[in-house]
């Protein structure tokens, strides 16, 4: 049970996913692209961090809360933008919106969600879900999820700039995944019926689709997810669309997908109010760096102009701590509360939240800091390098 005292850490968590999901599914959420590089490399270069600790700090009045836009988030976290979440649990991106933005922090729905915006902005705490919205060849599919924003009071919209090229995940290959409905082997045959409770889901629970988009007023069907993609997917989208955007979009704009300097000022020139340093959890572009060792160099090139936030390989507290002592003003959480959810559902989600916060409290009092914005690289006792490289 993930509720029990024996899972107490993200990698509990995982174990309990790598239990509950077929291989199939587990390696989809645990994968990334080509050779797996960059997902090593962000997780390696976390744990290769080390930390000052210092003795007798003065850490009264220690909090938690970091601001994001202007308003405050209860803790570092946020939940970075994760489609399919379905296929973890029937409570999908609706259990996972209940949990974040209950312990305070921020949800963005994701362009490529299985549920409808409508059932996450019910779903969570008023004020907390941010937007995430696709460019896609068919601007009036872009168009139409900018007005569902819009309806929903939701002034936060997040742009992904990278995602416009395909991927090659060779564990989805593997596995057969290129197809939806897949062509399942012998193997992944009975690794499914190993899980009957999983399967159940999948067949009798929620469907698996886009919940953003539909064909003639109706949700689509797994066997025209792939097509609508292939015709949908727009190579040719570049800054000018992200400039049109800032004309036309009244609130906050966050760019996802920065992983250099030159990209971080030129976005900001746009008129960007926050850059989010991602490399996709290494599952769109392999062989580049780490999240973590490219932050200082956005912040830099940022000089204070809009806040940074990061995400990549946390799986602790302590990784976000680190991050936020490179400059991020918060962190997002991926493949770590996928597991959870994968694990047991909102309840476990929860759960890791509130083990992760507790974390990154200890690491605060230990580095002498009482206050999240105030931790900078003084706190650390090496510089970003190493890693899996």
């Amino acid at each position: 049970m993930t509720t029990s005292s024996r899972v107490v850490s993200a990698e509990d968590m995982k174990g309990a996913a790598k239990r509950r999901l077929p291989k199939m599914v587990f390696d989809f959420l645990e994968g990334g692209v080509l050779d797996e590089i960059t997902v090593a490399r962000n997780t390696a270069d976390l744990r290769a961090v080390e930390f000052k600790q210092r003795t007798l700090a003065e850490l009264e009045g220690s909090h938690t809360a970091v601001s994001m836009l202007g308003r405050q988030s209860d803790i570092p976290f946020f939940v970075s933008p994760m489609g399919m979440l379905g296929m973890m649990h029937p409570h999908a991106d609706v259990g996972v919106a209940r949990a974040i933005t209950r312990a305070g922090g921020t949800f963005i729905h994701s362009a490529w969600s299985g549920v409808t915006l409508d059932e996450v902005v019910a779903a969570a705490e008023p004020g907390r879900v941010w937007g995430q919205v696709n460019y896609w060849k068919n601007r009036e599919h872009t168009e139409r999820h900018l007005e569902n924003l819009r309806k929903h009071a939701i002034d936060v919209l997040v742009l992904p700039g990278d995602c416009v090229f395909g991927d090659k995940r060779e564990r989805d290959l593997h596995h057969g995944l290129n197809n939806l409905p897949p062509r399942l082997s012998i193997p992944d045959m009975i690794s499914c019926a190993l899980r009957p409770a999983w399967v159940a889901n999948i067949l009798f629970g929620r469907k698996v689709t886009y919940g953003n988009y539909t064909i003639n007023g109706r949700p689509l069907k797994m066997s025209q997810m792939k097509p609508w993609m292939a015709e949908n997917e727009d190579v040719t989208v570049s800054w000018r669309d992200l400039a049109k955007t800032r004309e036309n979009w009244q609130g906050k704009i966050v760019l996802k997908g920065v992983m250099c300097a030159e990209d971080a000022r030129r976005a900001l020139d746009l008129g960007v109010d926050a850059i989010f340093v991602s490399n996709h959890g290494g599952r769109q572009f392999d062989r580049q760096p780490s999240t973590v060792s490219v932050i200082e160099e956005v912040v830099e090139a940022v000089d204070g102009r809009a806040e940074v936030y990061a995400d990549g390989g946390v799986t602790r507290g302590h990784d976000a701590l680190a991050m936020m002592s490179a400059g991020a003003t918060a962190v997002g959480l991926g493949r770590s509360v996928a597991y959870a959810l994968a694990a047991g559902g909102e309840a476990a989600v929860s759960k890791l939240i509130a083990q992760l916060t507790s974390e990154f409290e200890q690491a605060m009092g230990f580095c002498g800091v009482a206050d999240p914005a105030l931790a900078g690289p003084e706190i650390r006792r090496n510089t970003w390098g190493g890693g899996a490289r």
